[in-house]
């Protein structure tokens, strides 16, 4: 049976070249990544991709696109694809889909420009 997929995505400015700006992704992804934001006994807090839930690790799955922005810059824009029958079971809907995404990019273009999460 197939699995019927949602599309989310968001786009940010940074100041860097494309090039640049694909490098630190690179580096700012590495395996485990820098998670997500959940909420677990009523706060929200980030929880490192491995230590997820095992229905969320297969939910979705992300694309990142480096385009020439303004001023030398990169709009970097990603692109998520998530299960969201398996997210609801989760206890989540597409509008922590939405917010992370944003949060995500944020946190990416702080890191990138090397400014604090």
């Amino acid at each position: 049976m197939a699995t019927t997929m949602s599309v989310a995505d968001s786009a940010v400015q940074d100041g860097i070249p494309p090039e640049k700006a694909r490098e630190k992704w690179t580096e700012w992804t590495k395996e485990g990544g820098p998670g997500m934001g959940l909420k677990m006994g009523g706060k929200s807090q980030d929880i490192p991709a491995g230590q997820l839930p095992e229905e969320l690790r297969k939910a979705e799955a992300g694309t990142a696109y480096f385009e020439p922005g303004q001023k030398d810059g990169t709009e970097v824009r990603m692109q998520l694809r998530y299960n969201r029958e398996a997210l609801e079971k989760a206890g989540q809907g597409p509008e922590w889909v939405e917010k992370r995404i944003n949060l995500y990019l944020t946190r990416f273009k702080n890191f990138a420009e090397g400014r604090k999460g």
